[in-house]
C-alpha cells in the first residue's frame, strides 16, 4: 500500500473539495493520502467492492435518502465483513442522526457534525484514525501469520521458499533471498542459532543439509520489521528449520537403512539363486501403487523399503527345500510356509515404524483376498494394506522373471493370471491401480 486511501462519501461537492484541500499535503508514516470520492450510496458500494485496502471512510448520513449513510455502514461491516476500516460519521443534520443512538447502534469509530470540522480538527481526526488503522493492520497481519503457520510442518527447502513467498504477500514487502553452501569445517554458521537478525530488515539462518553441508540463507526485507514480526518469524523459523533438519537426517538414515536392507535381502535371494534385483523391483513397484493409495512422504519411503524385506524369513529355510527344482512335497511345503513367521519374528524384534510395516508384510504377504492364503487365512481388509500390495507385486515379479524351477512367463500370460485372480487372491482396488500404472511399472524391467 503506497498511499493511505480515504473514502469521502457525501452528496455535496463542496464537502469533497474542502476536504481534499485540507488533507492534500498530509503524510503519515512516510505515505501520502489518496482521496476517493463517492457522491451516493451506490457509487460508494461500487468503489468498496473494487478497493480492498481503504483505511478510512468519512460518511455522510443523509444523501439521496435520509438513511443512506446507515445502509453504507451496514454494507461495510456486515456484507463486506470489513472490521478493519475506520468509519467516521459526518453529518450536517444531527437531529436526523442523534450521536448517542448512532454510536450505540452502528459499528463506527467517530461521530462529528460538519460544523465541527475546522482544518485542525479534520487533520487531528484523520491522523488519529490512520494511526488506529495502522496499528490494527499490523495486529491483523500478525494474527494472519500466526494462523497461517501455526500448524504447518516444513519437510524440505522448497517449503521454506514457499513460506517466504507467503510472508511477502502478507507483509506487502519484497524479499531478497541469497544462500551459500558451506562445509561443516567452515565456522561462518557457528555463531547462528537457527536465526540471527543483522538489522530490522535482514536475518540470517543456517540449516544442516545433506552430506556434511550447511546452507546459509540471508533474507532481506524491503520494509523494516517491527519487533513483533521479528519474534513471530523467529518462533516459526526456529521450529521449521528444526523440522527440515530432522527430515534431512531422517532421509539420510532411511537411505543408509535402504542400503543395509538391500544387502540383507540380496543375501536371502542369493541363497535361492535369485538376485537382489527382485527385491529392488518389489520395492519400486510397491511405491508406485502405495502412492496411488495415499501413502506419502516418510510413510511412502517406509513401505517401499519395507517391501524389500518381504522374504527375509527364507533365511531360515533349508537350501534343499529353498532350491528344489521340482514341486515341493506336502511336508516340504509346510516348512516353506514357515518363512512368513520366521520373517515376522526377525523384523518385529525391532521397535521402529519401518520394521513394523516390514513385519506385517513378511507375515501376511501370502494371505489372499478371499481368505484362502496363509499363515492365518485372513480375508479382505483383515489383511494389512501394505501386505495386500506386496502380495500382488511379489507374484507379478516372480512370474515375470526366471526362477530355479521354471522360466519366466510372457508378460501377457502374467497379466492374464493377475486378472483371473482379481477378487480371489488379490484386492480388486490394487489390481485396478496396478493395471492403470502398468506402463510405468513395466519400465522397471529390461525386457
Amino acid at each position: 500500500m503506497d498511499k493511505w486511501k480515504i473514502l469521502i462519501v457525501d452528496d455535496e461537492p463542496d464537502v469533497h473539495t474542502l476536504t481534499s484541500i485540507i488533507l492534500k499535503d498530509i503524510e503519515f508514516k512516510g505515505k501520502k493520502l489518496e482521496m476517493i470520492n463517492a457522491y451516493s450510496l451506490n457509487q460508494a458500494k461500487k468503489i468498496l467492492k473494487n478497493e480492498k485496502d481503504i483505511a478510512l471512510a468519512i460518511v455522510d448520513i443523509v444523501m439521496e435518502n435520509k438513511d443512506d449513510g446507515f445502509k453504507l455502514i451496514q454494507f461495510i461491516r456486515e456484507t463486506l465483513k470489513n472490521k478493519l476500516m475506520r468509519i467516521v460519521v459526518r453529518t450536517g443534520q444531527p437531529g436526523v442522526a442523534p450521536p448517542r443512538e448512532i454510536i450505540l447502534k452502528y459499528d463506527i469509530n467517530d461521530y462529528r457534525e460538519k460544523s465541527e470540522f475546522s482544518s485542525n480538527a479534520l487533520f487531528t481526526l484523520v491522523i488519529s484514525k490512520l494511526r488506529e488503522y495502522s496499528d490494527l493492520l499490523e495486529l491483523y497481519n500478525q494474527r494472519e501469520i500466526l494462523e497461517e503457520f501455526a500448524n504447518i510442518n516444513f519437510h524440505n527447502l522448497d517449503d521454506l521458499n514457499l513460506f517466504f513467498e507467503k510472508i511477502k504477500n502478507i507483509l506487502s514487502t519484497n524479499i531478497n533471498i541469497q544462500y551459500s553452501v558451506l562445509d561443516y569445517s567452515e565456522e561462518e554458521c557457528d555463531i547462528i542459532d537457527k536465526t540471527l537478525w543483522k538489522s530490522n530488515n535482514e536475518v540470517e539462518i543456517c540449516i544442516k543439509a545433506e552430506k556434511e553441508k550447511r546452507l546459509k540463507y540471508t533474507i532481506k526485507f524491503d520494509n523494516q520489521l517491527s519487533n513483533a514480526y521479528k519474534n513471530i518469524l523467529n518462533l516459526t523459523l526456529s521450529k521449521q528449520i528444526l523440522n527440515i533438519e530432522n527430515n534431512i537426517l531422517s532421509k539420510e538414515l532411511i537411505d543408509n537403512l535402504y542400503q543395509i536392507i538391500y544387502i540383507l535381502s540380496e543375501i536371502t535371494e542369493t541363497r535361492s539363486f535369485e538376485t537382489g534385483e527382485h527385491v529392488k523391483r518389489v520395492g519400486l513397484i510397491t511405491k508406485v501403487i502405495a502412492k496411488e493409495l495415499g501413502f506419502k512422504n516418510q510413510k511412502l519411503e517406509f513401505i517401499s523399503t519395507a517391501a524389500m524385506l518381504h522374504d527375509i524369513g527364507k533365511i531360515g529355510i533349508p537350501d534343499a527345500i529353498l532350491n528344489k527344482p521340482t514341486k515341493l512335497e506336502d511336508d516340504e511345503w509346510q516348512i516353506m510356509k514357515q518363512h512368513t513367521i520366521i520373517g515376522y519374528k526377525i523384523l518385529s524384534s525391532v521397535d521402529n515404524p519401518l520394521f513394523n510395516i516390514a513385519a506385517n508384510i513378511a507375515l501376511y504377504h501370502h494371505e489372499n483376498w478371499d481368505g484362502s492364503g496363509y499363515p492365518e487365512g485372513l480375508k479382505g481388509e483383515e489383511i494389512p494394506l501394505e501386505a495386500r500390495i506386496v502380495a500382488l507385486v511379489d507374484v507379478y515379479d516372480a512370474l515375470s522373471t526366471d526362477r530355479v524351477y521354471r522360466k519366466a512367463w510372457p508378460k501377457e500370460k502374467v497379466l492374464k493370471y493377475i486378472k483371473e485372480l482379481n477378487g480371489k487372491k488379490f484386492e480388486p482396488k490394487i489390481v485396478e491401480i496396478f493395471l492403470n500404472k502398468y506402463d510405468e511399472i513395466k519400465n522397471f524391467y529390461k525386457n
